[in-house]
């Protein structure tokens, strides 16, 4: 699957993470997770960080540090606590996670997500669909806006970066 077999690669990637104690989860997604992918394809990986923690700083630092151990230059480590609730939902539903603090932060973390995912799914629909059809109607555009900004942000955690 890997220049290095997944027990490797997933034991590499749970080092690093347990050295940083404001990392919760990390999950592995996209192409390499699937097992579809080619020569070019990155390293795609998530993590979820406590809420105290200093996040741009410490996912550079996280994004470096996994790329010298699994000796790939093309990592993409995003936050999810700054990510949209649909990248968020994607990432629990079809990833793999590949480290975890604790069993209960994960199950509760996944359950936060499925919950708002789940809250907001009738509303995405709809709006999507509007924008996709051309219905016009810019007042629904605009809370289709509002309502994806609502599930940027968990409860409790800083506003994302403009």
């Amino acid at each position: 699957m890997f220049d290095i077999d997944l027990q490797t690669f997933q034991q590499r990637v749970a080092a690093i993470a347990a050295t940083h104690l404001q990392v919760q989860l990390v999950y592995l997604f996209g192409s390499r997770a699937g097992g579809e992918f080619g020569p070019m394809s990155d390293i795609d990986l998530a993590a979820v960080l406590d809420r105290e923690a200093s996040i741009p700083h410490l996912r550079d630092e996280l994004a470096y540090r996994f790329a010298e151990a699994l000796n790939d230059g093309s990592v993409d480590l995003i936050i999810l606590n700054q990510a949209p609730i649909e990248l968020a939902y994607a990432v629990i539903a079809e990833g793999r996670a590949l480290y975890q603090r604790s069993l209960v932060e994960r199950i509760e973390y996944e359950a936060d997500v499925m919950s708002r995912y789940g809250d907001y799914l009738p509303v995405l629909r709809a709006q999507r669909w509007d924008i996709v059809h051309g219905s016009g109607d810019e007042r629904r555009v605009q809370r289709y806006r509002e309502a994806f900004g609502r599930t940027q942000r968990a409860p409790g955690a800083s506003d994302p970066v403009a």
